[in-house]
This record gives C-alpha cells, structure tokens and sequence, in this order.
C-alpha cells in the first residue's frame, strides 16, 4: 500500500507541474493559433507533455498495484481514480506558487466541498 501512496504523490505532482507549465501566460496569452509552432516548441511546453504522459504512465502503475491486493482488485480503476483526483490539491498549490494564482472565498469553499467529497468516497 506504501507504494500505492507514493505513485499517488509522483501523480500528483506530475500532474500539477504539467497544468501549471501549461498555464504559464507566456504560452497561452495572445493569439495561440498564429504561433502553433513556437508553442509546440516552446521548453515548457515539452516539459508539460513529459510529465502529461508520465501522470499516464504514473495511472497504469496505481491501477496495476491495486491489482495485487485482493480486497481493492475488483474495482482498482476507480479507486485510482479517486486517488488521483486528489491532484486537485496539488494543482490549486502549484498554481498559487508558480503562476501566482489566488482562490476566491466562494472557489476556497468549492474546492473543500470538492475534496471532502473525494475522502469521503474514499473511506
């Protein structure tokens, strides 16, 4: 189970860094389809996409180490999507610390509502 947690966490944080390298306003302000090109081969944007499909990659490995455990295999894609959709969390941090980003009282209180959902299923 350690390593499901662990793969849950690099998810995470794959996750995260990707939304957030992808939200920079250098890449997404302006006119996105008239520089296509610088885009596509813009650092961050690479970047993005490496951790975009590691966050794949990452989803097979939860699910496939779901499997190994008797009680969790029936449903192990479910769960592991409820334990990535805490990523949430990740990406509300990432995005107030890289791209500056600040939550209003009513998105603060959404977001809660949102993950507590998310545990409660989980339990």
């Amino acid at each position: 189970m350690i390593q499901v947690i662990l793969l849950a966490l690099l998810f995470n944080l794959a996750t995260a860094f990707s939304i957030a390298l992808t939200g920079d306003r250098g890449i997404i302000a302006g006119n996105m389809a008239a520089h296509f090109w610088q885009i596509l081969f813009n650092w961050k944007f690479i970047l993005a996409m490496v951790l975009a499909v590691a966050s794949r990659l990452l989803f097979m490995l939860i699910n496939n180490q779901l499997l190994k455990i008797p009680s969790l295999a029936q449903n192990s894609t479910t769960i592991t999507v409820f334990l990535t959709a805490s990523s949430y969390i990740f990406i509300v941090l990432v995005n107030f610390l890289i791209l500056n980003e600040h939550l209003t009282l009513q998105q603060i209180i959404g977001s809660v509502v949102v993950i507590a959902g998310i545990f409660i299923i989980m339990i």
